[in-house]
């Protein structure tokens, strides 16, 4: 009996063991098939995520590269307005052409202007002299402008690249350096990908690193093919194929991306080309994360065989949720701006297109900046500067109807468009209203905004052309600090055409003697007699007119007023100098002088000189200078006015009491005369003016100051001035602005 139980128990051993071999037979081949299903799998999802981020790094690059493009083609643009400026013979010496670019340099980003001679001497807009530049011809063999590659600067520790144009100037050849900062290159390539161990690098077509974002590389000139060979002891001959094969494409002007193993870990690469130079920028990012996932993956798939389909799906799921995490990750760095977090210039491009193309009604788009930013920046520092970019947009987040994109497309420059069914107005004063004054930390700060609205056009389709609209209408507002914004409409497209026409054909006239001197005569309130006259200018252009309202704040604009005045200044003179010798008679002429004259303390000596030529006395000719000359910071308006009078002139305050100035101020200069402004003596606010007036021509006497009252055309209004006890009256119920030969016979009668 026992021997039969334990053959028994034998017999059911053997068939258990029989029954495990036959299992282990059938769990070996399913365990292969699942292990190579698992490799084929990991492979895939290894393909499909490096695709991904082969497209995230492409994307990413080329962002760089165009906000590179964008940089640079400003910054050449600007240097061929200078040469175009000065080839157009505006000005006589360097200095005039520092005086004119100076208050400009940062709004481009430019540290310095030089003008250099071919042997490498010269002057900079800063006050340097320069002698013997070295390799000074490198910029006198070029065309066109050229940009540097990064050098070292003359004048600090930084690092500098040079733009560069020749031209002649006195039958001189010289060349017009503007220096840029590497550094501000740098900060376009800041961006940091994959938990900020990617980076970009700027390079020549020959290797050689002119910008490291990693700040890895501390020699100048070094070439980045063998540093990354060298720095990660590249040994792989495919990788260095790889290496090879991109220095090949970017001397053949090619793009590419791929990958490589640095420190064994895959990096990738991805390098594009810029529009200057053959300069490429290469962006290089690592996925050592990726490949840590597929590594663990590969290890539960090979340890753990029963669980190898779970494995697959949860590594699958994982995979998936990282690469949108990564996905959201680099969207951020492609199309958000870090500092304030809102979109990025190509963010607006792509999302204001789409927006052009919807169904809402009375669309806007508005260009935005802060007038002197980098100045701020210089006073209390980037951080501080980041900050207050950050709450200007949180502000127009608040401000802006609910529909609106609103982005910072470069350091201080925002864009917004949105659609606004009311008053546009009231979004534009609000803007202004609660930006202008911003609480950063414990600081409280003021800043001035220029802000360009254009209204899209139905058949408005291509964003760039609607962003230079706005664009141009705040480069127009930029200066006018009573003016919040400016709406561009077809007059200042108009406008811009016909200034465009006057500009290139004012020296031709000045040549010609297009430019007329008129005379308005000035009439001595008690007895009606002339005292004397105001000489103004008319440009007779074959059979047109131009008004002086067209071409006189054009010409303050682009400093030709400075030629135009002193034409006329000589043509009064040699007036005045006639009627002496025919009548012998004088009379006391005003003369207008802009104000961009006193950037010059000098200028008063070619007036001088003027005077000398025809033998006239300084004492009767009138200096009118406008209200606003003696309120602008950069005028030191107290100095020149001393230096006017000192040299025998009368002085005369032109539009008195349109501005900001006060009678006040006049204690303080040697003011002759008040000319006050014609808005006074208007005839339907007469009796409303009339105790201002009263209180002008009173303190006026106080001081010693004559009155001229301009603007009188009717019997009603000389009535008025008379009461008032007036010095001099000036207007159409006397006489328009005459030729010179009509002021003779006038004179003649009337003296």
């Amino acid at each position: 009996m026992r021997e039969q139980i334990n053959n028994k128990k034998q017999k059911n051993r053997t068939l258990s063991l029989e029954h495990y071999k036959l299992n282990v037979q059938w769990i070996l081949p399913i365990f292969f098939i699942l292990l190579v299903l698992s490799y084929f799998g990991v492979e895939f999802v290894k393909d499909l995520t490096y695709q991904n981020v082969y497209n995230n790094i492409t994307e990413l690059s080329e962002q760089t590269t165009a906000q590179l493009n964008l940089s640079i083609s400003e910054q050449k643009k600007f240097v061929e307005i200078m040469i175009g400026s000065i080839n157009s013979g505006y000005f006589k010496t360097p200095e005039d052409i520092f005086n004119r670019y100076r208050d400009d340099l940062e709004d481009y980003h430019f540290t310095r202007l030089a003008i250099l001679d071919k042997n490498g001497n010269g002057t900079t807009s800063d006050g340097r002299q320069v002698k013997n530049y070295a390799n000074i011809e490198e910029f006198f063999n070029q065309k066109d402008v050229y940009l540097s590659e990064n050098r070292p600067s003359t004048v600090s520790n930084n690092q500098v690249n040079i733009y560069s144009k020749t031209f002649r100037l006195n039958q001189k050849d010289l060349v017009l350096f503007a220096t840029v900062n590497t550094e501000d290159y740098k900060e376009i390539l800041l961006r940091r990908l994959f938990h900020g161990k990617g980076g970009t690098y700027l390079i020549n077509n020959n290797g050689s690193v002119l910008i490291d974002s990693f700040d890895t590389i501390k020699e100048n000139n070094t070439n980045l093919y063998d540093f990354l060979k060298s720095n990660y002891h590249l040994t792989n001959e495919e990788d260095i194929a790889k290496l090879n094969l991109m220095e090949e494409n970017i001397k053949s002007k090619k793009t590419g991306t791929f990958d490589i193993r640095l420190d064994k870990t895959t990096h990738f690469i991805h390098y594009e080309k810029l529009s200057i130079n053959d300069w490429y920028v290469v962006s290089i990012a690592p996925d050592d994360t990726i490949a840590k996932e597929l590594t663990t993956f590969l290890m539960i798939s090979f340890g753990v065989c029963l669980f190898i389909v779970f494995v697959i799906i949860s590594i699958c799921i994982y995979i998936d949720l990282s690469n949108q995490k990564k996905s959201r990750k680099l969207y951020r760095v492609a199309y958000l701006d870090p500092v304030t977090s809102l979109g990025n210039d190509v963010y607006f491009k792509e999302h204001a297109t789409n927006f052009l193309q919807s169904s809402a009604k009375n669309k806007y788009i508005i260009s935005l900046d802060i007038n002197k930013f980098k100045a701020l920046n210089n006073i209390y520092g980037y951080e501080f500067c980041n900050q207050l970019l950050k709450a200007i947009g949180e502000k127009l987040t608040n401000i802006l109807p609910e529909n609106h994109i609103a982005c910072r497309m470069s350091n201080d420059v925002f864009a917004i468009i949105f659609s606004y069914e009311k008053n546009i107005k009231t979004v534009l004063d609000r803007i202004f209203d609660e930006i202008s004054t911003l609480q950063i930390n414990d600081t409280s700060i003021h800043i001035n905004l220029s802000i360009g609205v254009y209204q899209i056009k139905p058949e408005d389709t291509d964003i760039n052309k609607i962003l230079d609209k706005a664009y141009i209408a705040r480069i127009k507002i930029k200066g006018l600090y009573r003016d919040h914004y400016y709406v561009f409409d077809e007059v200042l497209e108009n406008q811009l055409i016909e200034e465009q026409k006057i500009e290139s054909s004012m020296e031709e006239a000045l040549k010609n003697e297009e430019f007329k001197v008129v005379y308005q005569p000035k009439i001595l309130t008690g007895s009606e007699k002339l005292y004397g006259a105001e000489a103004l200018v008319r440009w007779y252009k074959k059979d047109e007119i131009i008004p002086p309202g067209k071409f006189i704040p054009l010409f303050e604009k682009n400093k030709f007023i400075i030629k135009l005045d002193l034409y006329i200044f000589e043509k009064v003179c040699q007036d005045l100098a006639n009627w002496k010798n025919t009548y012998g008679f004088t009379p006391t002429v005003s003369i207008n002088v802009s104000k961009e004259h006193f950037v010059d303390e000098n200028f008063i000596h070619e007036y001088v000189a003027i005077c000398d030529k025809y033998e006239l006395d300084t004492n009767t000719i009138d200096l009118e200078i406008t209200e606003s000359a003696t309120i602008d910071e950069k005028i030191d308006i107290l100095k020149i006015l001393n230096i006017i009078k000192e040299n025998g002139f009368i002085i005369s305050l032109d539009d008195f009491g349109t501005g900001y100035s006060s009678l006040s101020m006049l204690q303080n200069m040697p003011i002759d005369i008040v000319k006050i402004d014609k808005v006074f003596v208007d005839k339907a606010d007469l009796n409303s003016n009339q105790n201002i007036i009263n209180y002008i021509m009173l303190l006026a006497k106080r001081l010693g100051v004559k009155t001229v009252v301009e603007g009188v055309e009717t019997k009603e209004q000389v009535d008025f001035v008379q009461k008032l006890k007036c010095d001099i009256i000036q207007g159409y119920y006397y006489s328009k602005p005459i030729s010179k030969d009509e002021f003779e016979d006038y004179f003649n009668k009337n003296t």
